[in-house]
C-alpha cells in the first residue's frame, strides 16, 4: 500500500503535475489522519467496553451484598420490635401491677438484654474509586452516602449498648435480679436465630432460681428499673425509625440495581 502512494507521488512529480501533487499529498495527509481517528475511536470503545464490563460486575455484586445488608437489618428491626413491646408491657405492669406474673415481668427483662448492632456490608466504594464505575447519577448519589446513612443508626445503637452495659445491668444486678434476667434471656437463645454465629458450640446450663432473688412485686415498685424499661422503649423506636428509613434506601438502591444489570442470557 505504501510502495502504491509512493509510486502515484513520483509519477505526479515527474510529469510535472505539481497542483494536482499538492491536491494528492492533502488527500493523504487526510487520509492518514482518518485512519488515526478510526484507530483512537476503535480503542476508545475496547476500553469503554472494558469498563461498562467491569460495572456490570460490580453491580452484580453489590445487589447480592445489599440483599444480605436487607436481610440483617430486617432481623435487627424484628429484634427491636421485640424489645419495644416488652418495654410496653413492662410499663404496663408497672402501672397495673396486679396483671403481672413473675415469669412475664422477667422474661421481658431479659428481652431488653437483646442489645443489637447492625453491621452491614460495605464495599467502600469510594475510597477504591470503584464509584466512578457506575453511571446511573442516582444509583451513585446512594451508594455514595450510604456509609454516612448507617452510622446514623449505628450511632443510636451504640447509646442503648453503653446504657446496658454502664447502667442497666448495674442496677438490676443491685437489687438482685440479674441471675433471674440472665437466665431469661440465655432460655430464648433457641428462639433467636440470628444472636449466635455458631450455635453447635452454645453449652446449655440451668441458672435456676437465685436464693437472693426479691419478689417480682418489689421490682414492680422500683422507679430505676421504670427508668431502665423506658429508655429501652424510647431509644429502641429511636434507632427503629433511622432503620425503617435504611430498609426504603437499601430497597431504592436494589431496585436501581436490577434496572442497571444486563439481562442475562
Amino acid at each position: 500500500m505504501l510502495r502504491f502512494f509512493r509510486q502515484i507521488r513520483q509519477r505526479l512529480l515527474s510529469e510535472n503535475k505539481f497542483s494536482r501533487y499538492l491536491l494528492y499529498a492533502v488527500g493523504e495527509v487526510l487520509l492518514v489522519v482518518f485512519g488515526i481517528l478510526i484507530a483512537l475511536q476503535i480503542d476508545n470503545w475496547n476500553e469503554e467496553r472494558k469498563l461498562r464490563i467491569e460495572e456490570q460486575t460490580l453491580l452484580s455484586q453489590l445487589k447480592e451484598d445489599y440483599q444480605a445488608n436487607l436481610e440483617q437489618l430486617d432481623s435487627k428491626i424484628a429484634t427491636r420490635i421485640l424489645i419495644i413491646n416488652s418495654s410496653k408491657d413492662l410499663l404496663g405492669y408497672f402501672d397495673h401491677p396486679e396483671e403481672a406474673n413473675e415469669d412475664s415481668v422477667f422474661s421481658k427483662l431479659g428481652n431488653l438484654g437483646l442489645t443489637v448492632s447492625y453491621d452491614p456490608i460495605d464495599n467502600d466504594l469510594v475510597a477504591t474509586g470503584k464509584i466512578n464505575l457506575i453511571q446511573h447519577p442516582q444509583l451513585k448519589s446512594l451508594l455514595t452516602k450510604w456509609s454516612t446513612d448507617v452510622i446514623q443508626v449505628q450511632e443510636v445503637e451504640a447509646i442503648y449498648i453503653n446504657t446496658q452495659h454502664y447502667s442497666s445491668l448495674p442496677i438490676l444486678n443491685k437489687i438482685g435480679v440479674g441471675r433471674a434476667v440472665t437466665k431469661a434471656l440465655y432460655e430464648k437463645i433457641d428462639d433467636l436465630p440470628t444472636f449466635l454465629l455458631n450455635r453447635k458450640d452454645f453449652s446449655v446450663y440451668d441458672f435456676r432460681k437465685s436464693r437472693l432473688e426479691p419478689d417480682f412485686t418489689e421490682i414492680l415498685q422500683n422507679s430505676e428499673v421504670e427508668g431502665i424499661v423506658s429508655n429501652a422503649l424510647l431509644i429502641n423506636e429511636v434507632v427503629n425509625s433511622e432503620s425503617y428509613t435504611l430498609r426504603k434506601q437499601i430497597l431504592e438502591i436494589l431496585r436501581l440495581l436490577e434496572e442497571q444489570l444486563a439481562p442475562s442470557d
